[in-house]
Parts: C-alpha cells; structure tokens; sequence
C-alpha cells in the first residue's frame, strides 16, 4: 500500500542481493563445493528474509486495536483477518524472492550445467 516503502523494499534487496552475492562469488562453479560456504548462503538468506519481515511488526501491532474492537463487534471472524492479511502480503514476499534471490543465484554460481538450472533456482 505503501508506494516509497515498496521502492526502499526493492532497493535493499537489490543492493543486499549484490553484496550477499559478491560476497558468495561464483563458489558453485568449482568441482569440489564448500559445504560450509553454501550454508553461509543459506543462513545469510533467512537471517535477511527475518530481519526484512520484521518491519511489518509495527504494522501489525497499531492494527491490532481496530482488529478487537470489529471483533467485539463481530464484524468478521478472525480467521477471515488472518487470511486477508497473510494474502495481503505475498506480492511483497515474491518481489523480495525474486530481486534478493535472482542476484544471490546467479552470482554466487549456483546455476549447475546439467541443464537443471531453471529448477535448482526455483529450489534455491
């Protein structure tokens, strides 16, 4: 909903996607990979998805207050709340994916020439 959070969202993916990526550089294109280096891959993604998911905390919190006062009303039920709002940010979850991930993959050469690429990056 936020326009200039959206844009500053895409940048810092974009940007962290390209420091994450240079610092992993091309460590899948060797024959024998470091196991270690692809769990710092690993880690380094779903420490910045967890760190990057915690601004909607503060959303949720000043939400909350209306969320009880329409269900003391009985406006909806709660299950109808939670839905909506988990929907409601999955178009920001896929451009996170997407730009974070995308650069992440290509620079850090997790692409494999056994013509699986396009799955491996769906897996990544």
């Amino acid at each position: 909903r936020n326009k200039y959070q959206l844009k500053a969202r895409i940048a810092q993916d974009i940007i962290m996607g390209i420091i994450v990526g240079t610092v992993f550089w091309q460590i899948g294109n060797k024959d024998n990979i470091n196991a270690q280096a692809l769990i710092g891959i690993i880690f380094q993604s779903l420490l910045f998805i967890t760190l990057g998911a915690q601004v909607t905390i503060l959303d949720q919190i000043t939400s909350r207050g209306i969320f009880y006062k329409q269900q003391d009303a009985n406006f909806f039920p709660t299950w109808s709340f939670v839905l909506g709002s988990s929907i409601a940010y999955i178009p920001t979850a896929i451009i996170d994916a997407v730009a974070y991930g995308t650069i992440v993959f290509w620079f850090a050469g997790l692409a494999s020439d056994d013509g699986a690429s396009v799955a491996n990056y769906f897996a990544y």
